[in-house]
């Protein structure tokens, strides 16, 4: 089957959201910093899927399985790739959510984008912060230990989003955003957590 036109729409919308986040109406030399494709790709994506209203796990499974641009992924079940200029971007379904990851290193060291390069877009896109941020060790793809930041958002969509992030080998282990969804526990936290927001901005 033949994805190229899906893959040049997600590029589309990269490229749309690369104009969102650094505005269209400022010269590029206006711009602390060149657009960043690769992060307009992986938000795009984010959004497409795990941004989306599902009612239960298997609705989340089923709009994968259709996706046209999305195909399993070789070494990891149940897990959506997408090939966008040489970096796997991937899309998981979960029990309690949808996962977005990419490898923030290349295997020549050439990193896609910071943390705060996406902690600064996911604000200019309209997540709200709830706390700062976290550090706290995982383990990477080769087993070994490794320090990663996590901080949580409410989404555009009321959800409750996590960030984690690696701050040292970067090319051992998968950024990932990971959208709450489906849980009844989890929707009273989030409806406490925009309540307290919202009694500390008043």
């Amino acid at each position: 089957m033949n994805k190229m036109l899906p893959v040049v729409a997600l590029c589309s919308a990269a490229i749309l959201t690369t104009i969102l986040l650094n505005g269209c109406d400022k010269p590029a030399s206006a711009n602390a910093k060149a657009p960043q494709p690769h992060l307009s790709t992986f938000l795009s994506l984010h959004n497409q899927y795990c941004e989306k209203k599902y009612d239960t796990p298997e609705s989340l499974q089923s709009s994968l399985d259709k996706a046209p641009e999305l195909a399993p992924a070789k070494d990891f079940n149940g897990v959506y790739e997408v090939h966008v200029n040489g970096i796997s971007f991937a899309v998981s379904p979960e029990e309690d959510g949808c996962t977005t990851d990419v490898m923030v290193q290349t295997s020549d060291k050439k990193e896609l984008f910071s943390f705060e390069d996406i902690n600064k877009a996911l604000l200019s896109v309209g997540y709200v912060e709830t706390g700062e941020p976290v550090s706290r060790k995982d383990l990477g793809t080769d087993q070994s230990e490794l320090t990663i930041i996590e901080k949580k958002y409410i989404s555009p969509k009321g959800e409750i989003t996590t960030l984690d992030f690696p701050l040292e080998k970067k090319d051992k282990y998968y950024m990932t955003l990971f959208a709450e969804k489906f849980s009844e526990a989890k929707r009273e936290t989030k409806e406490r957590i925009i309540q307290s927001l919202k009694m500390a901005s008043n």
